[in-house]
């Protein structure tokens, strides 16, 4: 550890891809010296076992208890769970469910293994590798690394400015270096002390001189002198000379090394302690008697059988039933081992595992039934285990006829359980199953009879004594036993918290008839809808038919007509008050629903004003006023009398006949009657406004229908500028595209003109052809016979040519 163990941020970046905590995890959970990798003892896996059960679920508090790192003790304990539960002798590693696929990532890379690094890294990995190592290698301080740093800075800086110049210059571009010193040598352009030889011819001795000496002076020189020593090399260099400095401080410093050396390794110094065995259960002398009985006690077979057969033989007793034979050997064989352990004497930690798998698995005591597993003998006592001394198993104690059984001429088997015993046999070798005296013909009480009295011919006098001893040490056992139970109950602590219970009352014989079959949470829920349904459906009907066909309503109720004061009662009134009155009662009733509905369900515009007009606007709309509950099929039967007046008045009124136009004449003749008059603020009939009303009223309109214009023009705005935003691309898009078209269709209707000439074109000269031909033909015809003509003029002329020269020859020779 050059850097110790708190700069874990450090030593990661030494590494490739490696974080300072998964270091630190790397460090604390495999290379630390004292981490043990070594199996799992019997000692450690019981401590193990107990801490868990003390502190679940605690492993760093129980890692260093155990000895081993918190992965460690988490695996071990779910491997001696599965093994539990799974009760496997057979168990393989390589078929654990944890063990991981080919694929797989594993959680918990930090306790495992080390790996052999990877072939094919990249070259940026390989140089962080051999960056980490020159740093680790240097032991001069933080110069030198700075030096090296900035080396290889400036030689990396040097490669890339010379790869740039290279991919330029194959580009084509000439990149012209200017020097900052025009005084001092370019290297690039020009030959440094370049000696230019002199014009014309000279001697050359001189140089052959120079020559010779230099070569006499010559020593040829490696790459490694003249590049340098390499990065590797150097680290190298230095690591030897680190070991080598190592080596002579501990021949110097001899004792202090072989204790650090010792330190380090923690396997090293342990010695091997004693095997502590448990004392045997069976004697040596026990032993040889029980061999010894068997082969006295083995009869011939025509013995056995008697001389008359069935008939004597119930006469005789059943010798031959020795332990040995019992166990399925044959007479007077002794069994060469110790039998295994029965189910009362199991591994315990195999035991103590189930138990704890089982634990794990327990429901809440709420739920109620048999929890499966006693808590309360579980050792729950101290930090460790509790001790205890493994014992050799003694079937045989338990398979040999006792001396009761024996007097009863039965011949069956009692075995006596101790506390703490192992197959009912106690732990520790006791008086009662120890001899008396070694080479006697007697036994001690509760050991292997030597006499074997199966038809009671003995006297029972030596039988009782022992009956009494038998009885006198099980009561003292009994005794012992009480006190060390009532020791243990003194000690237990005081407790710390109080519990009542509370007992229900049970219920009446008719609530347990009609709860008798618990209704299913589905069922619950869907009856449930249903009456909620049914709920919102008759709250529905029970709302004013404006709300029920989603009708507008007024947002202010301030101008409807003040109610009239009462009438006479009907004693004394005559028919028009009647009507009146009825009328008035009618206005009062559409008033309250009025003012329920806009307090209880306000119309959308009233609450945005709400909103806006804070608390006063909401102090203003006031409590939501009661009407009188009436039930829904009162309801209904008030509507069918409605509905029954209703058409009573239209076929006295002879309404029956006119249709949905009439109707809608009518309306609109009402509806334009009435006229909005702002001073008024509520709406009048126009008969009886005058004609400063009828303008107001105008431009009251004009200002609300400027309103909404302005308020649709806002929005329409903005609903073009987000169109503008969304589909601005997509109809540049489209503007390039059809220009494109347009072309292309320019394009084609050319092609289709120039496709038309060419058909002319095609068949003029299909009927032009044949005529061209014979006028060309013809042509042919006239050349060749008028080169015929001159081929023939040509050859008499030549032959008149050689005439005259012949005769121009002759006349030489002739005139010389």
């Amino acid at each position: 550890m050059k850097y110790g163990l708190n700069q874990w941020a450090r030593i990661s970046s030494l590494l490739v891809r490696k974080s300072a905590k998964q270091c630190k995890a790397r460090w604390y959970e495999w290379l630390d010296p004292a981490i043990k990798k070594t199996e799992w003892t019997r000692e450690e896996d019981e401590k193990l076992l107990h801490l868990a059960k003390l502190m679940p679920c605690q492993w760093r508090t129980i890692a260093p208890i155990v000895g081993r790192t918190p992965a460690q003790c988490l695996d071990r304990y779910e491997r001696l769970l599965d093994q539990a539960v799974a009760k496997d002798v057979n168990y393989d590693p390589r078929d654990d469910p944890r063990r991981l696929r080919p694929g797989e990532i594993d959680p918990n890379p930090e306790a495992k293994p080390a790996r052999p690094d990877a072939v094919d890294m990249d070259e940026d990995e390989k140089e962080m590798l051999s960056e980490a190592r020159a740093r680790l290698a240097n032991t001069r301080g933080k110069k030198a690394k700075r030096k090296a740093r900035e080396k290889q800075l400036e030689e990396a800086r040097r490669l890339a400015q010379l790869q740039k110049k290279r991919e330029l210059k194959a580009a084509g571009i000439d990149v012209r270096s200017r020097s900052k010193n025009s005084k001092a040598v370019d290297y690039s352009s020009e030959v440094a002390f370049e000696l230019k030889p002199q014009a014309g011819f000279y001697s050359t001795a001189d140089e052959e001189k120079t020559t010779r000496s230099m070569q006499q002076e010559f020593r040829p020189v490696t790459v490694e002198e003249l590049e340098g020593r390499r990065r590797k090399d150097i680290e190298e260099a230095l690591i030897k000379k680190d070991i080598k400095r190592q080596k002579i401080n501990e021949m110097h410093d001899a004792p202090n090394a072989v204790a650090r050396q010792m330190g380090l390794d923690q396997e090293g110094p342990r010695r091997r302690g004693k095997l502590m065995l448990p004392a045997p259960q069976v004697s040596e002398a026990e032993l040889e008697q029980i061999a010894r009985l068997g082969v006295d006690g083995a009869l011939e077979a025509s013995v056995s059988e008697g001389a008359g057969g069935d008939a004597t033989r119930t006469l005789l007793g059943q010798y031959n039933q020795t332990p040995a034979a019992r166990l399925g050997m044959g007479p007077g064989a002794t069994p060469m081992r110790t039998p295994r352990a029965g189910p009362g004497g199991g591994d315990r930690i195999m035991a103590e595992a189930a138990a704890l798998a089982r634990l794990q698995g327990m429901g809440t005591v709420l739920e109620g039934g048999e929890a499966g597993v006693d808590v309360a003998s579980m050792d729950f006592a101290g930090v460790t285990p509790r001790n205890v001394v493994a014992a050799t198993p003694n079937p045989l104690a338990g398979m040999t006829p006792s001396v009761r059984g024996a007097a009863g001429g039965a011949g069956g088997a009692t075995a006596r359980v101790v506390p703490g015993s192992i197959a009912g046999v106690s732990a520790t070798p006791s008086v009662a199953g120890t001899p008396l005296r070694a080479g006697s013909g007697g036994v001690g009480p509760g050991a292997t009879p030597l006499i074997r009295d199966a038809l009671g011919l003995n006297e029972a006098d030596a039988l009782t004594m022992e009956a009494a001893v038998s009885k006198r040490a099980a009561a003292a056992r009994a005794a012992v036993m009480r006190g060390e139970l009532r020791e243990r109950l003194a000690g237990l602590p005081t407790p710390q918290n109080e519990y009542a219970f509370e007992v229900p009352e049970a219920p009446d014989a008719e609530e347990e008839a009609e709860d008798a079959m618990e209704e299913d949470l589905a069922d619950v829920r869907a009856r449930k809808a249903r009456e909620e349904a049914e709920r919102r459906r008759r709250e529905e009907l029970k709302k004013s038919k404006a709300l029920q066909r989603q009708l507008p309503r007024p947002l202010n109720l301030d101008s409807l007509p003040a109610p009239k004061p009462a009438a006479p009662s009907a004693a004394g009134a005559s028919a028009e008050q009647l009507r009146e009155r009825a009328e008035e009662l009618v206005a009062l009733e559409m008033r309250g629903l009025l003012q329920h509905d806009a307090a209880k369900y306000p119309v959308k515009d009233a609450r945005e004003a709400r909103k806006k007009g804070g608390k006063q606007q909401q102090a203003a709309s006031g409590p939501v006023p009661v009407l009188e509950e009436f039930e829904l099929e009162a309801l209904q039967s008030a509507a069918e009398l409605v509905d029954k007046e209703v058409a009573y008045l239209r076929n006295v009124w002879d309404h029956a006949k006119l249709g949905p136009e009439e109707y809608s004449e009518v309306w609109m003749a009402v509806h334009r009657d009435l006229i909005y008059l702002p001073s008024r603020q509520r709406y009048e009939r126009a008969a009886s406004a005058t004609n400063v009303d009828r303008i107001d009223s105008l431009k009251s309109d004009f200002e609300h229908v400027r309103a909404d214009m302005e308020r649709e023009a806002k929005k329409a705005a903005k609903l073009e500028g987000k169109l503008g935003l969304l589909l601005g691309g997509l109809q540049r898009r489209h503007g390039d595209l059809s220009g494109r078209v347009g072309e292309l269709w320019a394009q084609v209707r050319d092609a289709a003109q120039e496709l038309v000439c060419f058909k002319a074109l095609h068949e003029r000269e299909l009927r032009a052809a044949p005529e061209r031909l014979e006028a060309l033909g013809e042509l042919v015809d006239a050349t060749k016979r008028r080169e015929a003509d001159l081929q023939e003029r040509f050859k008499a002329l030549t032959r008149r040519r050689d005439e005259l020269a012949a005769a121009l020859a002759q006349k030489r020779v002739a005139s010389s």
